[in-house]
């Protein structure tokens, strides 16, 4: 009987053998595929740097979308960077995707954690173990290292308000940037009008000037204008005394000439020419 039962034994023993080799293979497989490929399971690290960690110590949380996914490791601030360096370790079998960033958040409590959220990705999506054992593989001095946001308690019960908060203050300082510009270029139209102004004073100042002086040659004119109507009128009179009597241009005017001249319209007495006796 024990003969039948050591030839039963070895019978099964090729058969379990295979399934032993076949198990530890799949096995195998299975651990490349997580080491490798940033499958789940997989622990990930890196550094994730900020300018303030008020509240994060050694053992705070690591939440993705709320989630505990592991715990923070060692803290040091790199001067090279003027940065607080925080190891996340990411413990938990959660496939966390590449473009993610870092944000210590605050609770009201006075806890704090960091929580790694995700950012908008144009290019092609990909694990983050893949990434940080890609950037391990070429670079063995340092881990993979993303710079982190520290928010404000607020953003705790608002989450959001401190990037809508940032935005707002964007926009006033554009906008207050834009009315400076408009007011140095108000500033510069307004001199450059002022310049013109008194460019045209100038140039009325001056033609008021030759109005001026030609309002004195007008007068002027008038003045020889009045001396030649009267010298006019003279010779028109001594004219008409001529024609009644032509002696008169020799042996002067009488008295009866002389009337006759007065009493002429548009005449004048000519006082150069000599009574005659």
């Amino acid at each position: 009987m024990n003969r039948k039962f050591f030839k039963s034994l070895r019978a099964l023993y090729e058969p379990m053998l295979v399934l032993i080799v076949i198990a530890s293979a799949a096995l195998l497989i299975g651990a490349l595929y997580y080491a490798f490929e940033g499958g789940l399971g997989g622990k990930v690290s890196f550094d994730a740097a900020f300018d303030e960690v008020g509240g994060i110590k050694e053992g705070s949380s690591v939440l993705f979308k709320g989630m505990p996914v592991g715990a923070v490791g060692k803290m040091r601030y790199d001067a090279a960077t003027d940065k607080i360096l925080v190891r996340i370790e990411i413990t938990k079998p959660v496939d966390v995707p590449a473009n993610i960033k870092p944000y210590v958040e605050k609770s009201l409590m006075g806890q704090s954690n960091i929580a790694l959220r995700t950012e908008q990705q144009t290019g092609t999506k990909e694990l983050l173990a893949a990434v940080v054992r890609r950037h391990q593989a070429g670079d063995k001095d340092g881990l993979y290292r993303i710079d982190g946001v520290e928010l404000s308690r607020l953003d705790a019960i608002k989450p959001g308000l401190d990037a809508k908060s940032d935005a707002a203050v964007e926009v006033a300082t554009r906008t207050m940037h834009r009315m400076e510009e408009l007011a140095a270029q108000g500033n510069g139209a307004l001199t450059k009008a002022s310049q013109e102004l008194e460019k045209t004073a100038a140039t009325l100042n001056q033609a008021g000037q030759v109005v001026i002086r030609s309002e004195s040659q007008i007068k002027k004119l008038g003045t020889a204008s009045e001396k030649l109507g009267s010298a006019s009128d003279n010779v028109n009179g001594f004219i008409q005394v001529l024609k009644v009597k032509p002696s008169a241009l020799v042996w002067g005017l009488s008295d009866q000439q002389r009337t006759m001249m007065n009493q002429a319209p548009g005449t004048r007495r000519p006082s150069a020419t000599p009574a005659r006796k």
